[in-house]
């Protein structure tokens, strides 16, 4: 467990805010695809997922910030391909990827705000399991917990002073190994999550 909570914390600090300056916090829906895993003529593979986030972001001038994020992303389907056909259903995927980063922004306080990002991310993920993988003799596969880099980029319409809307794609270079350590297999998930987002200002 402390493994875990170490970047956590080592995510949170990049973001800490200086107060007195503008903030933003969001709240966002959308969804999620990942890559696909091919070796030795097999393949695993994802059906796209949902995504549900919340954002903090602090703005240093009207055009630097900082942003800490986390989304919980869940791809309900998953199966391992032999030769093009499904041959194992290998189960849910649900990650937890929490991101921070620097992000430009053209022009903040204007009403069109559009942004690029790019920092870190810290991504926790459960493990796979279903009767498919139990009947292979497979059982519950384990999918590694890492740090990776992530990249954004979006855009936020002000309705008001404080509150707007927005659309954001943001990238998490995410690639961990799974399985037991003898037989393991690097996943090519690196997730891309396009949201809409509701923004409010204090």
């Amino acid at each position: 467990m402390r493994s875990h909570v170490v970047p956590i914390v080592f995510l949170a600090l990049i973001a800490v805010p200086i107060f007195g300056q503008s903030n933003d916090v969001a709240v966002w829906i959308g969804r999620s695809r990942v890559g696909t895993t091919n070796t030795s003529g097999a393949s695993v593979h994802f059906d796209r997922g949902d995504s549900f986030g919340a954002s903090w972001n602090h703005f240093f001038s009207a055009q630097l910030s900082t942003e800490l994020a986390a989304f919980a992303v869940r791809h309900k389907g998953g199966t391992l391909r032999v030769g093009g056909v499904d041959a194992f259903d290998v189960g849910r995927l649900r990650m937890i990827p929490i991101t921070a980063m620097v992000q430009w922004h053209l022009v903040h306080f204007q009403r069109i705000d559009p942004h690029l990002g790019g920092g870190l991310a810290y991504v926790r993920s459960d493990s796979l399991h279903t009767s498919d993988l139990d009947a292979a003799g497979i059982g519950r596969v384990r999918v590694e917990s890492r740090i990776g880099w992530a990249a954004d980029a979006g855009l936020m319409y002000g309705i008001t002073d404080r509150l707007g809307v927005g659309v954001d794609a943001r990238y998490i270079g995410y690639r961990p190994s799974s399985g037991p350590s003898n037989a393991s297999l690097k996943l090519q998930l690196s997730p891309v999550i396009y949201s809409l987002g509701l923004r409010w200002r204090f």
